[in-house]
């Protein structure tokens, strides 16, 4: 039986049209595959479970509600969420993200003592600062991802499993590749027995699972390897794949490969693009 590649994509994807977006990762691999001098996959069966106007609803709903808003500081000066307009636990685990972000950087952020101070929105501020003056990565679009990260982790989770879940063929052998978020939302797929013994391959691209605040927030927490065929790509000026090379944390088995994507880092397709990430792909479909 012919494998299915199963696409999961990363946030910021909300109103987008799904069978385009599938033919940018299709055109990604294609030019990989082109360098790499393999046959094309224009047969290969796809699916592309779409997620990203659920995240973006959920978001919206819990901002809605004015039992879940989290407590504004009472002095003037005192700083304040990154997003006050969301529950507590959504802005503890942005903190958190932070913390680990700018461990990875090297962001220099003056100590504060004791946890309180080192998980507080004041720290918080500073660390966004140092890191986006460390990496050169606009604020507001680390602030996008910290609020949709810490979203799914904390109240999308479930939902957004069912719908992967949903569109995902069943019986047929899967070839997984993933990429930013949708890495966070594949490792806890694979922790559903049935279909990660369904999974023949597994490919990484721009994941943040190399930070220490996503491997405690995992269905399984912690950097427990599932035990499938893995491979995870990464460029060094990807902000998101911060943590890499994973073999060391996550262990074997799993095959890390450093690309230069150039601009933009992060695009899947130009991860897809490049010949030693594209080919695995295709000996993994035409080995099923």
């Amino acid at each position: 039986m012919t494998a299915t590649m199963v696409f999961l994509h990363g946030r910021g994807q909300e109103f987008k049209d799904p069978a385009e977006l599938t033919r940018n990762w299709q055109a990604g691999l294609a030019a990989g595959l082109t360098k790499a001098g393999m046959p094309q996959l224009a047969t290969a069966p796809v699916a592309f479970p779409f997620y990203a106007n659920l995240l973006y609803q959920i978001t919206a709903q819990v901002a809605q509600d004015p039992l879940q808003l989290e407590a504004l500081p009472t002095g003037p000066d005192e700083p304040g969420p990154i997003h006050p307009y969301l529950p507590e636990d959504i802005g503890r685990l942005e903190q958190e993200l932070l913390r680990s972000i700018a461990a990875e950087t090297g962001a220099t952020v003056a100590e504060e003592e004791g946890l309180e101070g080192i998980l507080s929105w004041g720290w918080a501020r500073q660390a966004l600062t140092s890191i986006a003056d460390h990496t050169g990565v606009d604020q507001a679009i680390i602030t996008e991802y910290l609020r949709d990260v810490a979203v799914y982790l904390t109240r999308a989770r479930s939902q957004i499993l069912d719908l992967v879940k949903s569109e995902i063929p069943p019986a047929a052998p899967l070839v997984l590749v993933s990429h930013s978020l949708g890495t966070v939302v594949a490792r806890d797929l694979l922790d559903d027995t049935q279909l990660r013994e369904r999974v023949i391959f597994w490919v990484t691209a721009g994941s943040p699972l190399g930070l220490d605040a996503i491997q405690k927030n995992l269905l399984t927490k912690g950097t427990h390897n599932p035990g499938v065929n893995w491979l995870t790509t990464y460029d060094v000026d990807d902000i998101v794949a911060l943590g890499h090379p994973l073999l060391p944390k996550w262990g074997p088995p799993l095959l890390d490969i450093q690309v230069d994507n150039g601009d933009p880092p992060h695009a899947i397709e130009r991860y897809l693009g490049h010949p030693e990430v594209a080919g695995p792909i295709s000996t993994a479909v035409g080995s099923s």
